[in-house]
């Protein structure tokens, strides 16, 4: 690169010579004139419905999942619990899962609900093994930050549950140095960036072929290299001097390229001379106009040489008129062409600086995109590294001095843990930790919504069942969406069936079928909602209802029906759960507990009350059956202090039929 003298360029430029430039402004982008935006096509109303599990919620789902939903995320649920919904194919399992993860996100919202409970979702179809797709999900649903909490120390201490501490401090050790070498080398990327946007005028002018600036110098060095030498300007390397002084000019505004134009009339010793020769002509022109208008004749006569001179004067004054004239003429024709100069000699270098300004506008775009990447991936980079190094002091100080002393343990060791032993040591590390309280970093309650076990064939649903009910550990709730019917061959018959579901469900919703559907009700609400979702709001009664203590009535009542309902300890827990939610609806809870004692009995019992209720009786009167029934009714008549009606039945039986297991 050749160097112009800096004495030379403060003539043209101005400034003094430790003056720097200002930084480069780009040429401004043209305003576009603004476009209306195109119709999304997601706003469009739809004509043609899909089935998705994310549609209109024409039967109601929302309201049937509300009192499962107040179970899964308040405090008064003993854990682990598991719950079902059950309904035959068909019946909208997966929209009713769905629903219920929205009525429980919604629920946390509100004081009744607990407000870090975290919903994941399992699909059992999907080949993983129960504990590993519980595992799985878990710590996907918490690595997302539900609510806004951070729950990472929480994952990095409970992944290394039942591993060697050292291993997993080592471990943590090494992810961080990784990620600070990541870091690192990001940044150098990120300074070397920025280090070419603060030298980018050079590197377009000086090190890039092809640019428009230098297509241009290319183009005209011929008149770049004579007009750098009328100025004094051309140095060792003419083309090397105008692009020094392009990119000078390209980095000032308007007041400083109107005094690069000014000081180029006077910026050489060429314009200098010819500005002294046309005030030289000028000055010549005038003396001899004065002389041919008689200035001369002022003089006194009679002095014999100015009498001479005079006369002489007279005789030419055509002559002086004319040779005035042409000096004029001549010192304006010097002025204009030292004026052409500085404008030609301007007019390049303006050229060139917009030439230049327009190479960095699009490199400069190009550039501060990559620069706005590199500092996004900086900044995700800084964070986990950030969390790594904490992740990473947790875990030494869980190693301990006395671990840090000795070796990691053999690798056979870690290798013996299977997918299904080590995601059960992170589920119970995650329950023993969620059991703590809220005093650590852990979610109040872990919910698991396992849909698609009818994908599975019967017998390995089965499997995967009893297998999913003992992963889960305390402060956990699942919820399985199945069809009970399909799973009662595999299990050995009805009775069976009914033995294994009330050892593995505590609670039951059952979906209603198809049969009995109102198609005029469930047509008109498809077309007044479009086939669109609508949130249904929480009731604030469901929540209440179920956290009201059981009053003595009631308390009496459930105790006279234990011996039709209840013929273990299980089945006591599952008849008193299975009460709580039925008794949010508004059917009396007299009857409603009646007949969930029915339909937790036997076929006898169970027959005998449904052939009383297709009889045209108007009330539940006594009935003759099993003596557990019998004493049922008269409790029930009792505690509802008098007869229950035919319609109240026939509605708590409705009611009774949704959380009772249904074959």
């Amino acid at each position: 690169m050749s160097e112009i003298s800096e004495k030379a360029k403060v003539r043209i430029l101005g400034g003094g010579i430790g003056d720097k430039p200002a930084s480069v402004k780009p040429v401004a982008e043209p305003a576009l004139a603004p476009v209306a935006p195109a119709a999304s096509a997601s706003a469009a109303k739809p004509l043609f419905l899909a089935d998705a599990a994310d549609g209109a919620d024409l039967l109601d789902a929302a309201l049937t999942m509300q009192p499962l939903a107040h179970l899964c995320a308040t405090p008064q649920v003993q854990t682990p619990f598991v719950a079902a919904v059950a309904g035959p194919a068909g019946a909208g399992k997966t929209f009713a899962l769905k629903r219920l993860a929205q009525e429980i996100e919604a629920l946390t919202r509100t004081p009744d609900g607990l407000p870090r409970t975290v919903v994941a979702r399992v699909d059992a179809a999907d080949g993983a093994e129960p504990p590993v797709a519980f595992a799985t999900a878990a710590y996907a649903a918490l690595d997302q930050e539900p609510g806004g909490t951070d729950y990472s120390a929480l994952l990095d201490e409970s992944a290394h549950a039942g591993g060697d501490p050292l291993r997993a401090a080592k471990a943590a050790a090494d992810r961080h140095e990784e990620l600070v070498r990541k870091l690192e080398a990001e940044r150098t990327q990120l300074d070397e960036v920025e280090a070419r946007r603060a030298r980018l005028a050079d590197a377009i002018l000086f090190e890039t072929p092809g640019s428009r600036i230098d297509v241009f110098t290319r183009s005209r060095r011929g008149a770049i290299e004579s007009r750098l030498k009328r100025f004094d300007l051309a140095g060792a390397d003419p083309t090397a001097s105008y692009r020094e002084l392009v990119r000078d000019v390209a980095a000032m505004g308007p007041g400083g390229r109107l005094s690069v134009a000014l000081r180029a009339i006077t910026a050489s010793g060429g314009q200098r001379r010819l500005l002294l020769w046309a005030i030289v002509a000028f000055v010549i022109g005038v003396a001899l106009g004065m002389l041919a208008a008689g200035a001369a004749q002022s003089v006194a006569p009679g002095y014999g040489p100015v009498e001479a001179a005079s006369g002489w004067i007279a005789a030419n004054s055509g002559a002086l008129r004319t040779a005035a004239g042409v000096f004029c003429a001549l010192a304006a024709l010097l002025l204009v062409w030292s004026l052409w100069r500085a404008l030609s000699f301007s007019n390049l270098l303006f050229r060139g600086a917009s030439f230049l300004n327009h190479d960095l506008r699009d490199r400069k775009r190009d550039l501060e995109a990559r620069a706005a990447r590199l500092n996004q991936r900086v900044t995700a980079l800084a964070a986990d590294a950030e969390k790594a190094a904490a992740h990473a002091e947790a875990a030494a100080r869980r190693a301990g001095a006395k671990a840090a002393s000795r070796e990691p343990g053999p690798e056979f060791l870690e290798a013996s843990h299977a997918p299904a032993t080590a995601a059960r040591a992170f589920l119970a590390a995650i329950g023993e930790r969620i059991a703590r309280g809220r005093s650590e970093a852990a979610p109040d309650r872990l919910v698991f919504l396992v849909d698609s076990l009818d994908a599975l064939p019967p017998g390995r649903a089965v499997d995967w069942i009893e297998a999913a009910r003992t992963a889960i550990g305390p402060g956990s709730v699942a919820v399985l969406g199945l069809d009970l019917a399909r799973l009662v061959e595999p299990l050995g018959g009805a009775s069976e069936a009914r033995r294994r579901f009330e050892k593995w469900l505590q609670a039951i919703v059952n979906l209603p079928g198809r049969s009995g559907l109102d198609s005029e009700r469930l047509m008109a609400r498809l077309i007044a909602t479009d086939g669109q979702p609508a949130s249904a709001p929480i009731d604030p009664k469901i929540g209440a209802a179920m956290a009201e203590p059981l009053s003595p009535t009631e308390t009496a009542l459930l105790t006279a029906l234990g011996p039709l309902a209840a013929h273990s300890a299980r089945g006591a827990k599952r008849f008193l759960n299975a009460y709580r939610l039925a008794r949010v609806s508004n059917a009396p809870r007299p009857a409603v507990a009646l007949m969930l004692a029915v339909a937790f009995a036997d076929d006898e019992a169970r027959a005998v009350m449904q052939k009383r209720l297709a009889s045209d009786a108007q009330e539940l009167s006594d009935v003759d059956g099993p003596e557990a029934l019998v004493r049922a009714v008269k409790s029930a008549r009792a505690a509802n202090n008098g007869p229950i009606s035919a319609a109240d039945a026939r509605a708590a039986e409705a009611i009774a039929r949704r959380y009772a297991i249904s074959l």
